[in-house]
């Protein structure tokens, strides 16, 4: 017996465990509810109220006071990784351990929440730069090729907004990847492209899972977040313990020739 393979034929293929990851997170959650509550209502008391004290100042007839205004928007960005980080973390520790044929995880005891940070602040600027990237050569190449036909200029439009499409999908799960992982940027990347690779519908129905969730807190003047954020959270990080299926292999002729 042996564990599959991919195609390149050196790396085990590793399967979500959509069915097991809703009892995982209940029970994370159950473990230190107050904390992931807490951990969840400073990120939103940041993001929040950076924002509306952003806002306002952007609307300011001073110029100072707007340029005050574009900076604090700026740094509500990183200001909120930091209890994301922290989040996903507790998640991960929280969260019961599964069987021997899951893969991948580093002891909590190795990774320090400033080393994370580091490394999750470097994912957001290396994937905000490859996306506004790709946006504005699909914009340009788009505009150039219009003024000789409008109907390849909107395929060139479609195809492009299709290609990044299926690679922010593949992204979907770097980030809880390299909290779980210990991961590097581009080691969480390629981790998250091969994992959504194999297992696309299961990916899409994590997603939907998260999608339908995070609906469901928004409902009763967004209070609900409270408690859809960590359940999400928990949800992505027992995503990430992955398994490697076990496979019959051929049998070989014993016989001698």
């Amino acid at each position: 017996m042996a564990n599959s393979i991919d195609n390149a034929g050196c790396r085990p293929i590793e399967r979500l465990p959509i069915t097991t990851i809703i009892p995982r997170a209940w029970i994370g959650f159950s473990r230190a509810p107050w904390r992931c509550v807490g951990l969840t209502a400073l990120m939103l008391i940041i993001l929040t109220g950076l924002g509306v004290t952003a806002g306002d100042l952007q609307q300011s007839s001073h110029w100072w006071l707007a340029t005050l205004g574009d900076a604090l928007l700026v740094i509500s960005i990183p200001a909120a990784l930091m209890p994301l980080v922290a989040l996903l973390h507790l998640a991960d520790r929280l969260l019961p351990q599964g069987s021997s044929s899951e893969v991948g995880a580093v002891p909590s005891s190795t990774r320090q929440l400033l080393w994370l940070f580091k490394q999750t602040a470097a994912l957001a600027v290396l994937e905000g730069v490859i996306l506004i990237g790709a946006l504005n050569l699909i914009r340009v190449a788009s505009a150039v090729v219009a003024d000789h036909s409008g109907v390849l200029s909107n395929l060139i439009l479609a195809a492009g907004v299709a290609a990044l499409a299926i690679w922010t999908l593949g992204q979907s799960l770097a980030l809880p990847l390299l909290v779980h992982h210990g991961h590097r940027p581009l080691a969480a990347m390629e981790h998250s492209r091969r994992l959504v690779q194999t297992n696309r519908l299961k990916v899409l129905a994590l997603l939907g899972l998260l999608l339908g969730i995070n609906l469901v807190g928004l409902m009763g003047a967004c209070l609900g977040l409270l408690l859809s954020l960590p359940i999400s959270a928990l949800l992505l990080m027992a995503s990430c313990r992955t398994q490697t299926p076990w496979v019959r292999e051929s049998r070989r002729n014993m016989l001698p020739t």
